[in-house]
């Protein structure tokens, strides 16, 4: 026994040397692993902490609130450029924004994105309601009225998506769990895109998808071509 276990002694003591070596392999990778996945975690929080703050930019910047009213529009008709009065302060068709909404869809989560697209589709509801306030001011009273209540509406609207959106953005930068309350939202059949009314209600918000490839698209022809709807009607007006 005691020549057995003298001649077996060298393989075992190979084997136990394989096995820590492999160990060893095998840690060493997972570890590697997890350093990589760690570092990946940061860069991509990093990527989309830096998509947050350029949302908040973004909603600062084409805020309705800091645009002309109907009749502000019609004043600045005076002596405008062929092409018309600027009606967003920030143009949707250009690559800087393109680069921006990819960034949105890359980096922001699910919820944080149907939110961005639903605000960006309640401004397409202001930019239509604008638009008809100038088409019917000084004309039908009844038509501009009713416009002027739905534009009243469409602030609302844009103010509570912008609230949610914010409160969606804290908490994750935060790392707090949030869903996104029941959404209801009504627009005119005849402008897709657009959102006039949204309700916020008691539940969870199941399905967080609709609002992305349609709406951007929409939003994003409806600058230039609601420039010249507005020009040619505040031509008319005058």
């Amino acid at each position: 026994m005691v020549g057995f276990l003298c001649g077996a002694l060298p393989l075992i003591s190979q084997a136990v040397t394989l096995a820590i070596a492999a160990a060893t392999v095998t840690f060493s990778y997972k570890a590697s692993k997890e350093v990589g996945h760690r570092e990946l975690s940061t860069k991509m929080w990093e990527k989309r902490t830096d998509a947050y703050t350029e949302i908040l930019q973004a909603t600062q910047t084409l805020d309705p609130t800091r645009r002309p009213t109907p009749e502000g529009f019609i004043r600045q008709s005076d002596g405008a450029p062929p092409e018309g009065v600027e009606l967003l302060a920030r143009d949707l068709e250009s690559e800087e924004w393109q680069e921006f909404t990819a960034r949105v869809d890359s980096f922001a989560s699910d919820e944080v994105r149907y939110l961005f697209y639903l605000w960006l589709a309640s401004v397409s509801g202001w930019c239509w309601l604008t638009v008809k306030c100038v088409i019917h001011h000084g004309g039908d009273a009844g038509k501009y009225s009713e416009a002027s209540e739905q534009l009243q509406r469409s602030h609302k609207a844009i103010y509570a998506v912008n609230l949610e959106l914010m409160e969606q953005i804290r908490a994750e930068l935060s790392f707090r769990r949030r869903s996104i309350r029941r959404v209801k939202v009504e627009g005119p059949d005849d402008y897709f895109g657009a959102v006039i009314d949204v309700e916020f209600g008691r539940g969870k918000q199941a399905d967080l998808g609709p609002l992305c490839a349609a709406r951007l698209i929409t939003i994003g022809r409806q600058n230039s071509e609601v420039q010249a709807q507005m020009f040619d009607a505040l031509r008319r007006t005058h």
